[in-house]
C-alpha cells in the first residue's frame, strides 16, 4: 500500500514540475519589450507609455514602488520612467487589464519639459 501511495504522489509531483517547467519557458519565451512612460504609484503601480497612450499597463514591482516614493514629492505625481519587462493581458480577448512584469529599471525620475507631451497633455500631472 505505501508503494501505491508513493507512486501517486510521485507522478503528482511529476505533474506539478513539468507545469512550473512549461509555465517558465513560456514566460521565457516571450520577448522583453522596452517602454517608456509615465508611472504613478499609490499602492498598485500604473504607467502610460509614450507611444502607446490608449493602454494603461498595471505595475506590481516592490523595487519600483519604492524608488517612487523616494524620489516623488508630491502625493500621486507622475514620473517618467524607462523599463524593461514582459507584457501580459488578464481578462476577456475583448479586453482586460494588462500588466507589465518588470525585469529592469532602467530610469526613474521627474518629467522634463517636452517627455512625452502627447500622454502629459492628457494626464492630469
Amino acid at each position: 500500500m505505501d508503494l501505491l501511495h508513493g507512486g501517486v504522489g510521485r507522478r503528482r509531483l511529476s505533474r506539478a514540475v513539468c507545469l512550473a517547467v512549461i509555465s517558465g519557458l513560456l514566460v521565457a519565451c516571450r520577448q522583453p519589450v522596452e517602454v517608456r512612460g509615465l508611472y504613478v504609484s499609490d499602492g498598485q503601480g500604473a504607467l502610460v507609455s509614450c507611444d502607446e497612450q490608449q493602454t494603461l499597463l498595471l505595475v506590481s514591482d516592490s523595487a519600483l514602488a519604492e524608488n517612487y516614493t523616494h524620489i516623488a514629492t508630491q502625493p500621486h505625481q507622475w514620473l517618467f520612467v524607462r523599463l524593461r519587462g514582459v507584457t501580459e493581458t488578464h481578462g476577456s480577448i475583448y479586453g482586460g487589464s494588462h500588466h507589465l512584469l518588470v525585469q529592469q529599471i532602467l530610469e526613474i525620475r521627474p518629467m522634463r519639459r517636452g517627455e512625452c507631451q502627447r500622454v502629459a497633455a492628457g494626464v492630469p500631472l
